[in-house]
C-alpha cells in the first residue's frame, strides 16, 4: 500500500506563507524598529532645526548623524520587512543586488560618521590648545566618509544576488537573495578579507580613541580633586591656627583698662576675618561651564559607540558561522529561524539608539525637545 506523505508536496507560495508565519514575532519587532527609529529622529532634525539653531562645535555632527540614522533605520527595516516576507520566493536578482548595496551603504555611514566623532572628541580633549576642526575640514571629512562609504558598497552586488533555497525535508526548491556561493571565488574571497580588516580597525580605533581620552579626562579630574584636598587642608589648618591665637588673647589679664580691652576685642573680631577667594572672572566660568559640557558630550558619545558595538557584534558572529557553514540558512528549521533572524537583524538598533541617548544624557536637548513639544502642543490645540 502506497501512502503519500502531502506534507512534501506544496508548492513555493505556500512554503514561503510558512515560514513567514513563523517569522511574524520578527516583523513586529522591526515594525516597533521603524516606529522607535523614525520618530526618535525625525525629533532630533526637528529640535536641531528650530531649537538649536546655532550649532556649536561639540554637537555639529549630531544632526548629520540623524540624518543618516533616519534613512538607514527606514530602508534597513524596510528591506528587513520585505525579507521576512519574501524568503523562498525573491526571484528579482536586479532588486536583490540594488538593496544589497544601498544596506551596506546605510551601514557603512553611520560607522563613519562615528570615527570622525570619535576624532574630534581626541583633539577637543587631548590637544586642546590646538585649533579645533574648522567648518571646511568637517565637510572634508564629511565627504571623504559619504566616498568611503561608496566603495565599501561597491563590491556588494558581486557578492551577493538570488540563489536558489532548497529544503531540507521538502522535495521543493525556493529562490532567495542572499550570497552567492558559486563563481568569483576570488571577489568573495578578497572582499571578506577586506571587510574583516575594516571591522577590526574600526573597533582598533574607536578603543584607542576612546581609552587616550578616558585616560586624559580621568588625570583631569585627578589633579583638580587633589588641588581641592589641598585647598580643603590648608583651610582647616588656617583654621586652627586662628583658633589657637584667640586662645592665648583669652588668657592675657583681666586687669587691663578699658582701652587696652578695646583694643584686644578688635584684635580677636579681626582673627576670624577670612580673605575673600579670588573672584573668578566671567570668561573664566564659560571655560569652566564649556569644559564640563565637552566631558559629559563626550562621554555620551562614548556611549553611542559602545551600543554601536554591541549592536553588530550579533551580527559578525552570524557571517563569521555563515562563512564556516555555507548551507546554514537552508539547513535551519524554521522553529529556529525566527531567531536567527532576529540577530541578523539586530544591528538596525545603533540606527535607533541615538535620539534616546541624546534624551537621557544630553539637558540641554532634553530641555529644548521638551520646549519644542509644547510649542508644537500649543499650536496644535489653538487650530
Amino acid at each position: 500500500m502506497n501512502i503519500t506523505d502531502t506534507t512534501h508536496n506544496i508548492t513555493v507560495s505556500e512554503w514561503n506563507d510558512e515560514i513567514v508565519t513563523s517569522l511574524i514575532p520578527n516583523i513586529i519587532v522591526t515594525f516597533v524598529y521603524l516606529v522607535l527609529g523614525i520618530c526618535g529622529n525625525i525629533l532630533v532634525l526637528l529640535v536641531y532645526t528650530f531649537q538649536i539653531k546655532k550649532r556649536s562645535d561639540e554637537r555639529y555632527f549630531i544632526p548629520i548623524l540623524a540624518v543618516f540614522d533616519l534613512i538607514a533605520t527606514f530602508y534597513i527595516g524596510s528591506y528587513d520587512v520585505f525579507q521576512c516576507l519574501h524568503q523562498v520566493n525573491f526571484s528579482n536578482d536586479i532588486i536583490c543586488k540594488a538593496a544589497q548595496y544601498f544596506v551596506g551603504l546605510n551601514t557603512f555611514m553611520p560607522i563613519t560618521i562615528l570615527i570622525i566623532i570619535a576624532f574630534q572628541r581626541y583633539v577637543k580633549i587631548c590637544m586642546p590648545l590646538k585649533q579645533t576642526m574648522t567648518p571646511s575640514m568637517k565637510k572634508a571629512l564629511l565627504s571623504f566618509a559619504i566616498l568611503l562609504s561608496i566603495l565599501f558598497a561597491l563590491p556588494l552586488p558581486f557578492v551577493y544576488g538570488v540563489i536558489p533555497f532548497k529544503s531540507t525535508d521538502k522535495a521543493i526548491t525556493g529562490t532567495r537573495c542572499g550570497r552567492i556561493k558559486k563563481g568569483r571565488v576570488l571577489i568573495r574571497i578578497v572582499y571578506a578579507a577586506v571587510l574583516g580588516i575594516f571591522a577590526i580597525v574600526i573597533v582598533t580605533t574607536l578603543i584607542v580613541l576612546y581609552s587616550r581620552i578616558g585616560y586624559v579626562v580621568f588625570r583631569i579630574f585627578k589633579t583638580n580633586k587633589q588641588t581641592s584636598t589641598r585647598s580643603q587642608n590648608e583651610d582647616t589648618e588656617q583654621e586652627k591656627q586662628d583658633g589657637s591665637s584667640n586662645q592665648e588673647e583669652n588668657t592675657m589679664e583681666t586687669t587691663a583698662d578699658e582701652q587696652i580691652l578695646e583694643v584686644k576685642q578688635n584684635s580677636e573680631e579681626q582673627c576670624y576675618v577670612k580673605s575673600p577667594a579670588m573672584p573668578i572672572s566671567g570668561s573664566q566660568k564659560r571655560t569652566i561651564n564649556n569644559r564640563r559640557i565637552s566631558y559629559k558630550l563626550t562621554f555620551m558619545f562614548f556611549v553611542i559607540t559602545v551600543v554601536f558595538i554591541l549592536s553588530y557584534i550579533p551580527k559578525i558572529i552570524l557571517m563569521i558561522i555563515e562563512g564556516i557553514y555555507k548551507d546554514f540558512w537552508e539547513t535551519l528549521p524554521t522553529s529556529t529561524r525566527s531567531g536567527a533572524m532576529f540577530v541578523n537583524h539586530i544591528f538596525i538598533v545603533n540606527n535607533i539608539a541615538n535620539p534616546y541617548i541624546y534624551a537621557f544624557m544630553d539637558k540641554k536637548f532634553r530641555d529644548e525637545t521638551k520646549t519644542f513639544l509644547k510649542r508644537a502642543f500649543s499650536k496644535i490645540q489653538c487650530m
